[in-house]
């Protein structure tokens, strides 16, 4: 096979690597499987953003591109990652393809002084939470790579079930007098970034990790608007639910992707709530009231995609709570060269 780094000028290539992703995508995850633009890709190739640089490949055989590879080196903060991502369209699996574009990848990798690698794959509940029957699993273990995180997808569709909504935010409530909810579609008010910052970097520190090593991002409020930069340039926006204390500071948040121009399903970006304010059902509250301005706001979604990690007991209940229903397990793994 031979592998070729895709120039981001050259749509052409763009388009090819952007035509695996979708196909191993859709077959590998067909229920849960929300795709970035191609536009995305290019203008991510183009002009790195504040955390990540990023390369892609190809690998031809016989002139067809049957293989692809993304690679994501982290920046100020993890300037000894790489994010990691083969991929082979499922009618050319099992010829080795998938190993030449990962070793590439590491090398390249390597070449660039990286010296812990991540990566993350999906498979099917039948293969259960750790995986080991399944392929993506096999080939990763057969190749120096160790499950560090297992986390479950789950698929809400749509339209919610209000009652069931009501309920939830119900509870606890007596907990929140004096806390209000602020919502919105797009970039985030300017009087509630730098707290917005501060809790996108709380993620880093709160979530679970396994076995992972994590890296501690540092709250930049300049990183947030370099990534609302690229989703505005790519046709995509989200839909935001924040809870503010009585003291005025945003302590909660929940955030959902969407495509502008196309009904596929919302991608739960995340839902945090402050350390010193849990307790209240704030995470509940926020997450409900995005839920509310998705529908009011773009009802020809048809579902809204969550994953979290398997360790995070009270968030897989909470989208359970909702309705959302397990789709698959990912991992998350990881290899260190030194």
């Amino acid at each position: 096979m031979r592998i070729v780094t895709i120039d981001p000028v050259d749509a052409g290539a763009v388009a090819a690597w952007h035509r695996i992703y979708l196909e191993v995508g859709f077959t590998d995850n067909p229920d849960g499987f929300v795709p970035s633009p191609p536009e995305e890709v290019q203008e991510v190739l183009r002009v790195p953003t504040a955390r990540f640089a990023f390369t892609a490949f190809l690998g031809f055989v016989d002139g067809e591109p049957v293989a692809s590879g993304w690679s994501a080196f982290g920046l100020k903060d993890a300037p000894h990652l790489a994010y990691l991502t083969p991929r082979v369209l499922p009618a050319r699996r099992r010829r080795g393809y998938g190993t030449q574009m990962l070793h590439r990848m590491e090398h390249h990798a390597a070449e660039h002084r990286r010296t812990l690698f991540q990566a993350a794959a999906v498979w099917a509940p039948a293969h259960g939470p750790d995986g080991a029957t399944s392929a993506p699993v096999r080939f990763a273990a057969g190749h120096g790579w160790e499950l560090g995180l297992t986390n479950l997808r789950l698929r809400l569709d749509l339209p919610t079930d209000q009652g069931r909504l009501d309920e939830l935010i119900a509870q606890r409530a007596s907990k929140r007098d004096g806390y209000r909810i602020r919502t919105w579609v797009g970039p985030v008010p300017n009087d509630l970034l730098p707290g917005w910052a501060i809790l996108h970097a709380a993620v880093s520190a709160d979530a679970p990790h396994g076995a992972l090593e994590h890296q501690m991002e540092s709250a930049d409020p300049d990183a947030i608007r370099d990534d609302e930069r690229i989703l505005t340039n790519t046709g995509r926006t989200t839909i935001n639910a924040a809870a503010i204390s009585p003291g005025g500071d945003i302590v909660a948040y929940s955030s959902i992707l969407t495509r502008l121009d196309h009904p596929d399903p919302g991608f739960q970006q995340g839902t945090i709530v402050r350390t010193d304010h849990r307790g209240r059902g704030l995470g509940a509250l926020a997450k409900v009231q995005a839920l509310r301005l998705l529908e009011r706001t773009r009802p020809d979604i048809p579902a809204v995609i969550t994953e979290n990690a398997l360790d995070n007991e009270h968030m897989v209940a909470l989208n359970q709570s909702l309705g959302g229903l397990p789709v698959l397990y990912s991992g998350d793994f990881q290899k260190r060269t030194t």
